[in-house]
């Protein structure tokens, strides 16, 4: 159609193109015409007026004779003879060139003004010739004046024939004239009209003209997109045969388009896993009309496989059927493929980070259950009245075996802390008995050095807070601790003030600053890396593992804060940290918990120790029956049951990792009895993982004490959980 409708146009503009070249054509003739017309009439008209200017100079001739001789008449004198004898002369010669150039019609009436030109000379001549011999007469006169009036009278007539003639020749050439005119100008308007058209039709076939070439482009630009672009087109009819698809989804494939349109369904190149998928969306998207982010593994036609993912939109009929559908289709076979090395990766990770966590456990274990020892016997063998040379020795073992203790838990909160295993308590407690615990705690150890001690502590501060007092000391102590050892003159400082305050948060900062050996400013940024101090020549002196402000700056980012550093080589540092916090309130429950241990009496209770190290046993039991507590010993979870079953039992210590049945699967079969069920179990663990503090209490223990533990420690849970 569009095709006959161009060819249509083609025709008729070449059709409208002869039509205005012939009306140029006549145009142009007429315009001619008329200009050659009007200047033959021109010409016509100046020949007919010259003729009538050359008869009445005729006329003006005869009236110059008979002027001339009545002069001469009346004063005898031959000069008044000159304008006759002139007039006589040109007379003959106008005469000659009249009758050549008069007009046919006219001739008759020229010869009769001729021959009345004749007749008035021949009388006028008879006056000269016959003067002065005969005088003219009146009547002479009188037949003078009469030939002259009869000259006249044929000139007049003549010369009105002739105007009125030439003046209805004139007027018809007038209107001739202008039929001329009117005829060119309306041709030149039209062809005007004809070529504003032209113009328009030109202007429009040229709008035309290039809105055809950008719709081709345009159409040259979409298809070339469809065609290359990095995604998959295609269309399917409604029973899943492929109608059109582009080249980039061909490549995909592996096969070319005369290969898959009419012939191939989608279904067909799905493994099964796709088909079950297609299957169950096929009549959601019937439906629906649209549906995305389907993910098909597609065989392509080499057997190998490409992952694709497809939205689809359906196309209707005017009955609501389906009767066409379109895709988009992206190629995600690497997304996959990096999605299974993700998965496998984190597989790894968890694995390593599994091994890891147990290695730790473990390690923690085998490293603290002989630090138990170590430890326990030590504080046995100092109350046990030792000699006074042995006493130093038993301080030396047990400073040894406490800083062993405090690297293994300075590695294990390290690795909590790079795993975000440690969360923030909330609890209520005073912060100003806190601080002047602390204080007094670091005033002796300071005087023991001979450095001074003073806190500073802002009268605002208030009286109760909600955070976690643990996470708080740890940092403190590791700040205090390195202050008092990195000082050798001087003292330390510790201030506590209150940055802001609202109705239910504050914002507290510590300072801790004393006059040591400061740090180089250099050295500032490594300080908070892990096994990492200023220099080598400060571990050889001060000893440290370097762990103790990674884990401060840890613990202070876990509290929502940020560690710094404020240091002068030579003058001293100035460590400080603000945390948010809620205000607190009294902790009733924690003062009757204090009060119940100072009052609480342990004589002649019961408790079972589960454990399958004898020397772990024996300081446990040491220290209960110091305290008139009777005990029962186990090796292993049978032997708890065994025990239980026996006698009266008030509460057990148990051991985690026994053989046989261990704590967890002793403390299971325990709770499953009802008359045990409320018996106080309190877990003896050499482990510090976050995790195995957590499958205790989903275990059923109420309570669990780190090995190697203080006796006051041991003491104070006894005495809470006996009396509860």
């Amino acid at each position: 159609m569009n095709y006959f409708l161009r060819k249509h146009f083609d025709s008729l503009y070449i059709g409208f193109l002869w039509g205005l070249l012939v009306l140029l054509f006549f145009s142009s003739f007429f315009f001619f015409y008329q200009v050659y017309e009007s200047r033959m009439d021109r010409n016509s008209f100046e020949e007919k007026n010259r003729w009538n200017t050359l008869l009445n100079t005729y006329s003006s001739y005869l009236k110059d004779a008979e002027t001339g001789v009545r002069g001469y008449l009346l004063a005898g004198d031959p000069e008044f003879l000159e304008p006759y004898k002139n007039s006589l002369l040109h007379i003959s010669t106008i005469e000659a060139v009249l009758r050549a150039e008069c007009e046919p019609m006219y001739r008759i009436e020229l010869e009769a003004i001729i021959r009345a030109n004749q007749l008035k000379l021949e009388y006028v001549h008879s006056f000269v010739k016959n003067f002065p011999q005969k005088r003219p007469q009146k009547k002479d006169f009188i037949e003078s004046k009469r030939r002259m009036d009869v000259f006249r009278m044929a000139v007049n007539k003549l010369l009105d024939q002739k105007l009125e003639k030439e003046n209805i020749e004139r007027e018809e050439n007038r209107k001739y004239t202008i039929r001329l005119v009117a005829i060119s100008g309306g041709l030149f308007f039209v062809l005007s009209l004809f070529i504003l058209w032209m113009i328009f039709l030109l202007k429009r076939n040229a709008k035309v003209l290039v809105e055809k070439e950008l719709i081709e482009d345009r159409l040259f630009e979409i298809d070339d997109l469809y065609q290359n672009s990095p995604v998959g087109f295609h269309s399917l009819d409604a029973d899943g045969f492929f109608v059109k698809v582009n080249r980039t989804e061909q490549e995909w494939l592996g096969y070319s388009e005369e290969e898959l349109i009419g012939k191939i369904k989608l279904s067909d190149l799905l493994t099964e896993e796709s088909k079950k998928i297609f299957q169950n969306n096929f009549p959601v998207f019937k439906s629906t009309g649209r549906i995305d982010n389907l993910r098909f593994e597609v065989i392509r036609k080499d057997g190998s496989s490409v992952f694709l993912n497809v939205s689809a939109t359906a196309i209707y009929s005017k009955n609501r059927e389906m009767v066409r559908s379109r895709s988009v289709l992206l190629d995600i076979s690497q997304m996959v493929l990096y999605e299974r090395e993700l998965i496998d990766s984190r597989i790894r990770a968890e694995d390593a980070n599994r091994a890891k966590s147990e290695f730790l456990s473990s390690m923690s274990h085998e490293l603290r259950t002989p630090l138990n020892a170590v430890i326990g016997l030590s504080m046995w063998l100092m109350e046990d009245n030792p000699k006074p040379e042995q006493v130093e020795y038993l301080k030396n073992l047990r400073f040894s075996s406490e800083t062993l203790l405090t690297l293994i838990n300075d590695i294990l909160d390290f690795n909590k802390i790079e795993e975000r295993m440690i969360i923030i308590e909330e609890i209520d407690f005073s912060l100003k008995d806190f601080i002047s615990s602390v204080s007094s705690s670091f005033a002796i150890k300071a005087k023991e050095q001979l450095l001074s001690f003073r806190a500073e502590i802002d009268e605002n501060l208030p009286e109760y807070i909600c955070f976690d007092p643990t996470r708080m000391l740890q940092v403190l102590n590791n700040l205090l601790s390195n202050a008092v050892k990195f000082t050798r003159e001087g003292g330390i400082i510790l201030r506590v003030l209150l940055v802001s305050k609202n109705d239910s948060q504050v914002v507290i900062r510590f300072e801790v600053e004393d006059t040591g050996i400061g740090i180089a400013p250099d050295k500032r940024k490594y300080v908070f890396e892990k096994f990492t101090q200023a220099n080598q020549d400060t571990t050889r002196k001060f000893g440290g593992s370097g762990l103790g402000l990674a884990i401060s700056k840890g613990l202070v980012e876990l509290m929502h804060g940020n560690l710094e550093l404020e240091s002068e080589l030579g003058k001293g540092s100035r460590f400080s940290f603000s945390f948010p916090c809620k205000i607190g309130k009294l902790n009733s429950s924690a003062s009757i918990h204090q009060l119940k241990e100072k009052s609480s009496d342990l004589s002649g209770k019961r408790i079972l120790i589960a454990d399958d190290i004898e020397i772990n046993r024996s300081i446990v039991v040491r220290f209960l029956k110091r305290w008139g507590i009777e005990t029962e010993e186990a090796a292993d979870g049978e032997e708890v049951l065994l025990k239980l079953a026996n006698g009266k039992i008030d509460l057990i210590l148990m051991d985690l990792h026994m053989p046989n049945l261990d704590g967890y699967m002793a403390t299971k079969r325990i709770r499953e009895n009802p008359d045990w069920k409320n018996l106080p179990i309190i877990a003896l663990t050499a482990s510090a993982q976050l995790e195995t503090k957590d499958k205790i209490h989903a275990e059923g223990m109420n309570d669990f004490i780190s090995k190697p533990f203080y006796p006051n420690d041991l003491y104070k849970k006894l005495a809470y959980w006996i009396s509860t």
